[in-house]
């Protein structure tokens, strides 16, 4: 009886040693979890760059109105610029309290480009004690003016970290800008920062 049991299991065990049955579940199983990854990376780095594309085509639509006097003159508070950056950005992004807008503008670009903070400075703090600069100066007919608006995006995949530039790599600032020169429209009441 030991002996014909020996010889079954003998038989049983080059069968399935020779058998290929469920290969391609083990292949698959493999293969997938890492094809799974780079699927989502792509999906969510294909994501923050249409949104970092609508946060920039939201700043240069809402730079209009700057540029041409629109937003002067108390005519356009800095939450309505904002809403106007928001309404024009989309719906990727939440604008309650997680997109920050600068406005300033100076006599020269000269003078502009030395004022204007880092890009990666606007927004919420990156470090403690240290307030983020803020501004909403549209300025005076033909002189130059920046618009810049942030939003911080989260990374929800794994090993997204390679693009992040804030928050000990786990965010990426994503920023939209416009320079520019205002037109020569009718002066109004200045406003500083």
């Amino acid at each position: 009886m030991l002996k014909h049991l020996k010889g079954r299991a003998k038989a049983w065990l080059q069968k399935f040693k020779n058998s290929e049955r469920g290969a391609a579940a083990v292949e698959f199983a493999m293969v997938a979890p890492p094809f799974m990854l780079l699927l989502g990376v792509i999906m969510e780095t294909g994501l923050m760059m249409f949104t970092e594309y609508s946060i920039q085509s939201a700043v240069q639509d809402s730079a209009r109105l700057v540029r041409t006097g629109q937003a002067q003159g108390g005519a356009l508070s800095q939450a309505q610029f904002k809403t106007a950056i928001c309404n024009t950005a989309g719906v990727l992004i939440d604008c309650s309290g997680s997109v920050y807008v600068y406005v300033r503008s100076d006599p020269d670009f000269a003078t502009l480009k030395s004022n204007l903070p880092a890009f990666t400075a606007v927004g919420p703090s990156l470090s403690v004690g240290v307030t983020p600069p803020t501004c909403y100066n549209p300025g005076q007919p033909s002189q130059p003016a920046a618009v810049i608006a942030t939003y911080d995006w989260k990374f929800n995949m794994w090993g997204m970290s390679f693009l992040g530039n804030i928050s000990g790599n786990t965010a990426r600032r994503l920023v939209g800008f416009a320079i520019f020169e205002n037109e020569p429209f009718p002066a109004g009441s200045a406003s500083t920062c």
